[in-house]
C-alpha cells in the first residue's frame, strides 16, 4: 500500500497492521510504515518520518484517550485499539450460540474504561429464542442500545449506519466471538469496498474460523468510523481488581450488603447479592470475580 512521502514528524492515526507493516493515514493519504521497536494498535495516533523509498517509520505512539485491553491467563495484558468512541458488543442468535457471559464480560471492561457500548444481535433471520430476548431484557432496563440486524435479510443495517454516524469522540470497535458477524458488518456498511476476507463457521467447535488477523479502521460515508477486530473465543478485560468487577458488573453495582467492602462471594456474612440478583447472573458474576481475584493475587 504505497502513499505520499510524509512531512517529518506528521501525525497520522494507525488504521490496519499486518506484522511489522502499519498503514497509517496521514491527512487523507495511506501510507505503509514500520513500526521500527514501536507497539502500535489500530486507532492509535503516531508520529511519522519518511523512510527509504517509498512509506514511512513510526518514531513515537502518541497517548492513548482510550483503550480496549483483554488479559491473558497468565496475567500479560494486551491492548487491543486505541482512542474508541464505545464498542459494539456483537452476539449472534446462532452459529455460533449467544454466550450472556461474555457480554457480561465486555460490558464490565468498557464500564470501567469510561466506554459506551452497544448490544448488537446478528444473525436474527435464524430467529431469537426465548432465553435471548430474557437477557436482552435484562439490558433494555439498564438503558443498553440494542440493534437486531441480520446482513442475509439486511434488517437493521440502515438502524445501525444511523447509529454510528450520530456517534463522535472516536471510532467503535465491533467485538465479540470469532463467526458472529464482524467483517459482514463491515462488508454490509460499506458495500463494494474491500474489507478483508469472512469466514465460515467450523462444524465441530460451532464457532467461526479467524479470518480478521488484524484490526481495521474504517470510516463510514454518512459519518462516524468503525474498526473491525480479531474473533475471540474467551475474554477477560485488562485492569480488572476484584473492587472494579464488583463496581462495574452490570446488575450488582448499588447492592447494599451488611458490609460496604462486600464482594458477593458465597457464603459472606450480610450479602444480600442471593435474594437480589439473578442467580445465573450471580453465577457468571463469581465466576468473573474468581479469575480477576487469581490473577490479581499473583501480582502482588
Amino acid at each position: 500500500m504505497a502513499g505520499r512521502r510524509s512531512t517529518p514528524d506528521s501525525e497520522g492515526t494507525v488504521v490496519a497492521i499486518r506484522g511489522r507493516r502499519v498503514a497509517v493515514d496521514l491527512h487523507g493519504t495511506l501510507t505503509t510504515c514500520f513500526l521500527s521497536g514501536h507497539r502500535a494498535v489500530v486507532g492509535d495516533r503516531v508520529q511519522v518520518v519518511p523512510a527509504p523509498g517509498e512509506g514511512g517509520k513510526i518514531t513515537a505512539v502518541l497517548p492513548r484517550t482510550t483503550s480496549l485491553t483483554r488479559c491473558e491467563p497468565n496475567g500479560r495484558e494486551e491492548v487491543l485499539a486505541a482512542n474508541l468512541g464505545g464498542l459494539l458488543v456483537c452476539a449472534s442468535v446462532a452459529s455460533p450460540p449467544y454466550r450472556p457471559g461474555l457480554v457480561d464480560r465486555f460490558a464490565v471492561g468498557s464500564s470501567a474504561d469510561g466506554l459506551p457500548w452497544a448490544l448488537v444481535l446478528t444473525k436474527v433471520d435464524l430467529g431469537v429464542e426465548p432465553v435471548i430476548e430474557a437477557d436482552l431484557a435484562r439490558w433494555s432496563v439498564l438503558d443498553v442500545p440494542i440493534l437486531r440486524v441480520s446482513v442475509k435479510t439486511g434488517e437493521g443495517i440502515e438502524a445501525l449506519r444511523g447509529f454510528l454516524a450520530r456517534q463522535d469522540g472516536g471510532p467503535w470497535c465491533l467485538v465479540g466471538h470469532s463467526g458472529v458477524g464482524k467483517t459482514s458488518l463491515v462488508a454490509a456498511l460499506l458495500p463494494g469496498e474491500d474489507v478483508g476476507p469472512i469466514g465460515d463457521i467450523s462444524a465441530y467447535w460451532d464457532q467461526g474460523r479467524h479470518t480478521t488477523t488484524g484490526g481495521r479502521l474504517f470510516t463510514l460515508p454518512g459519518g462516524g468510523a468503525i474498526a473491525d477486530s480479531p474473533g475471540i473465543r474467551s475474554f477477560l478485560p485488562g485492569g480488572l481488581t476484584p473492587q472494579l468487577v464488583r463496581d462495574h458488573f452490570p446488575g450488582l453495582r448499588g447492592l447494599r450488603c451488611r458490609y460496604r467492602d462486600c464482594l458477593h462471594r458465597e457464603g459472606e456474612e450480610g450479602c444480600v447479592a442471593p435474594a437480589a440478583v439473578d442467580p445465573e447472573v450471580l453465577v457468571r458474576y463469581r465466576r468473573l470475580l474468581s479469575e480477576v481475584a487469581e490473577i490479581d493475587a499473583r501480582r502482588r
